[in-house]
């Protein structure tokens, strides 16, 4: 099947229509990615340079994953979260939530309510009289919402583990006492920089864009703008982009949604990959300045897992991340050895260093030790200590760390390195480490 994967495509909706119907599972996240993004936006993908708008959501969905990014984009955990840093009050009331449509009391909704799924972008039904609703279409379209794995359609990290539900929130107007516009701030790592305006969604749906002075940007994307549609600057403006860097600090891009009613700020939802990043730009060149406005490392690099997040770690200067590789002999770290310049133009370099940080006369074959001296890690007693606890009663381990912004993050273990067959120059250092691995008596 994946001989013939570019010709596997729906023939209106392409390749994300038949994700939708799961399939496609079998493709990485980034296979998948590549796909799509040639498909959709008429260009290859290029994640090693990424330059667009675009382009970059997509590095972002491939490399900023942290856990809490889940909470965040649950349409129901969302108001939990964004709760504890801005307050109850800027939250719409829930008035219900249930995992399958058929637990849904009618009867305890008032005239009028909106009902949504928290997984997914479109599972959506606006209720202005509950007379007049129409049950049977309701519950075929939030099941068929329900059934969706929304991961799989677009590669969104965050929503893979989110709980499909429903939810049911109180109906609210704007001015127009028919819609609701929707503002959404575009931040990039907690600074405020766009804000676009949805309005006649349900219709005729329009986009207008604007600076955070409210300045219209004669620009659009994916849906057509309106110069001469006039939208009011909101009375609390600086409000809003107050709580949209509070809520964004940190992150390399993150949309805050917010509505304005009656002078009153209502948070709406938070999205990492703004139309998952396959919406196009007019003119092409506002994309471009928009993906400037993200801040994510270039060339090559080293991805480190921690704590159920991935930490991208670019090169620097003239030498990558330092690996610090602790030799531990039954539970006693005796030897560390530091790696530097893996992705450099110099090539690896290795130095050999004892508990006391005095660097050792060893090299390995085709390996050289660096040319610059290695400061001793600031943490280096807490890496010793660590990884004392964890190789305590193994003859022998070696622990590796990485030491970032003063942090220490755990790499890997190794009970065999290069297998055991790579020399130590001098030859009598080989012998004088062996004789530190003690083998337990085995009676034949």
């Amino acid at each position: 099947m994946n001989k013939y994967l570019n010709y596997i495509v729906h023939p209106k909706q392409g390749i994300l229509a038949l994700s939708a119907h799961g399939l496609l599972p079998f493709l990485s996240d980034k296979k998948y990615i590549e796909i799509a993004f040639e498909q959709r936006m008429g260009y290859k993908l290029d994640l090693n340079n990424p330059k667009t708008f675009n382009e970059k959501l997509q590095w972002l969905k491939l490399y900023n994953r942290r856990p809490e990014y889940t909470q965040m984009v649950d349409k129901y955990e969302a108001k939990k979260y964004v709760a504890s840093i801005i307050g109850d009050e800027f939250i719409i009331p829930t008035l219900g939530v249930w995992d399958r449509f058929d637990d849904i009391d009618f009867d305890t909704l008032p005239n009028q309510f909106v009902l949504k799924c928290t997984h997914d972008s479109g599972g959506l039904i606006i209720c202005r009289d509950k007379s007049k609703l129409d049950i049977k279409a309701c519950r075929e379209k939030l099941n068929k919402s329900l059934n969706m794995n929304y991961f799989l359609i677009s590669r969104e990290w965050p929503y893979k583990d989110v709980k499909p539900r429903i939810i049911a929130e109180k109906y609210m107007v704007d001015e127009s006492g028919y819609e609701l516009k929707d503002y959404k701030v575009f931040n990039f790592d907690g600074k405020a920089k766009v804000i676009q305006v949805d309005y006649e969604r349900f219709s005729n749906h329009m986009r207008n864009l604007y600076t955070t002075e409210w300045e219209y940007i004669e620009a659009a994307i994916q849906y057509p703008a309106n110069s001469e549609r006039r939208i009011l600057r909101p009375e609390k403006l600086n409000e809003m982009i107050e709580l949209a860097e509070k809520l964004s600090k940190g992150i390399p891009h993150l949309r805050t949604d917010f509505y304005s009613i009656e002078d009153k700020l209502y948070f709406g939802e938070l999205t990492f990959y703004h139309g998952s990043g396959f919406e196009k730009f007019i003119p092409e060149e506002f994309g471009l300045t928009m993906g400037s406005y993200i801040q994510i490392p270039k060339g090559g690099g080293i991805l480190i897992k921690h704590d159920g997040f991935i930490l991208w770690l670019h090169k620097v200067i003239d030498a990558a991340l330092k690996d610090y590789k602790l030799h531990c002999f039954n539970g006693q770290p005796k030897i560390t050895l530091v790696c530097t310049g893996r992705f450099t133009d110099k090539g690896l370099r290795e130095d050999f260093f004892d508990n006391d940080w005095q660097h050792l006369n060893i090299q390995r074959p085709k390996n050289i030790s660096s040319n610059y001296k290695i400061g001793c890690p600031h943490n280096f007693e807490l890496m010793k200590t660590l990884a004392s606890r964890l190789s305590k009663d193994i003859p022998f381990l070696r622990v590796d760390f990485y030491e970032i912004h003063g942090k220490v993050y755990f790499g890997e273990m190794t009970f065999f390195p290069a297998s055991g067959l790579k020399r130590f120059i001098p030859n009598k250092c080989d012998r004088e480490l062996g004789n530190l691995l003690k083998l337990p008596i085995i009676c034949v």
